[in-house]
């Protein structure tokens, strides 16, 4: 089914407005941080991250990052200091009503922009105990710093599509579309499952030469994943960092219901791609409900994947009256020819 998986794919890339706006609505944040004369002395360089960074966002886009990345800031500025002074500049420049805090960011709405939003959020530089430069956050929720680092997430990225002959980026859009589908709004988020993902990928485990078969096979090992973190209660790794673990949003009984979902969905969608020719219509199905629906260009939604012309949306086979040498009449004809 190398065609429907194309068909679904082009159905969940972002739409044309999402690619225009996203950048106009970065560009506007990260202008107004630089333009202010505290932030420029303690070494802002702000750089864009994210999925619409690493090529793997889906339609529609919702946010856009700015890592604000402090470069000078002073060791002993505490973590309430640099998100107090983010505030101040982004409300100045943006005005109160657009600005949401977070625990450790800012969302910038901007609503004539299709609702799209800019989630700000300072760091500082650190180094880990194994050497590697990376950045600290300020930590949610409490006092004291979070590791992250995201340009590795992005060089990673990167890597793991020269690998799998570019099928890497294609199947991680799956797979989020998978999570969305399957738990709508609920967190954890799309980066919990790039991240479960490309820990899959790393362990060797993912094979396939066609897209179909690449994205089943890191359904069912991002399952494992996930349900080795959640469901077991082992950390999740963060691959970016040596030693460190990841942070994930989100209440415990939702983070073990996608891990399952997960689970569940690679199981059903193992038997679809192993279906005989006579199955494709139920194996179609599958994919169909595993990837739900996503939002066209007009803002209606619709299936991803796309059912077999000889295929009924239930998953059964269309039936036709066979034609044969010598018929009076053509099956909802009139007998004209030609």
């Amino acid at each position: 089914m190398t065609s429907q998986f194309r068909q679904a794919l082009r159905a969940i890339e972002p739409t044309a407005a999402d690619r225009d706006n996203a950048p106009k609505a970065h560009n506007e944040v990260r202008e107004a941080l630089l333009a202010d004369s505290t932030l420029s002395d303690w070494g802002l360089d702000p750089v864009l991250i994210g999925s619409y960074k690493r090529h793997v966002s889906i339609r529609r886009m919702k946010d856009v990052d700015v890592f604000g990345r402090l470069n000078d800031v002073p060791r002993d500025t505490a973590p309430s200091a640099l998100l107090n002074k983010f505030e101040k500049v982004l409300t100045a420049a943006f005005g109160d009503e657009r600005i949401e805090r977070q625990a450790r960011s800012f969302q910038v709405a901007f609503p004539e922009l299709d609702g799209l939003y800019v989630d700000a959020v300072p760091a500082r530089p650190w180094t880990s105990p194994y050497g590697e430069s990376a950045w600290q956050l300020p930590k949610r929720g409490e006092g004291g710093w979070q590791a992250t680092n995201p340009e590795r997430l992005t060089e990673l990225t990167t890597e793991m599509n020269e690998q799998f002959d570019k099928l890497y980026v294609p199947v991680v859009k799956l797979l989020r579309q998978t999570r969305r589908a399957l738990m709508g709004p609920k967190k954890p988020g799309g980066l919990t499952i790039e991240i479960s993902a490309l820990l899959a990928f790393q362990s060797g485990a993912v094979s396939g030469t066609t897209i179909g078969e690449v994205y089943v096979s890191a359904l069912q090992k991002t399952g494992e994943v996930l349900h080795n973190a959640f469901v077991l209660g082992h950390d999740l790794a963060d691959p970016t960092l040596t030693g460190e673990v990841l942070y994930v949003r989100g209440e415990d009984a939702d983070k073990k219901a996608l891990a399952r979902a997960f689970v569940d969905a690679g199981a059903r969608a193992q038997t679809a791609i192993d279906a005989d020719e006579d199955d494709k219509c139920a194996a179609a199905k599958t994919f169909r409900d595993i990837l739900g629906r996503a939002v066209d260009d007009q803002g209606d939604q619709d299936y991803v994947f796309p059912t077999p012309d000889d295929c009924n949306v239930d998953g059964s086979r269309k039936s036709f009256a066979r034609v044969r040498a010598g018929d009076r009449q053509i099956v909802a004809g009139d007998r004209r020819f030609g």
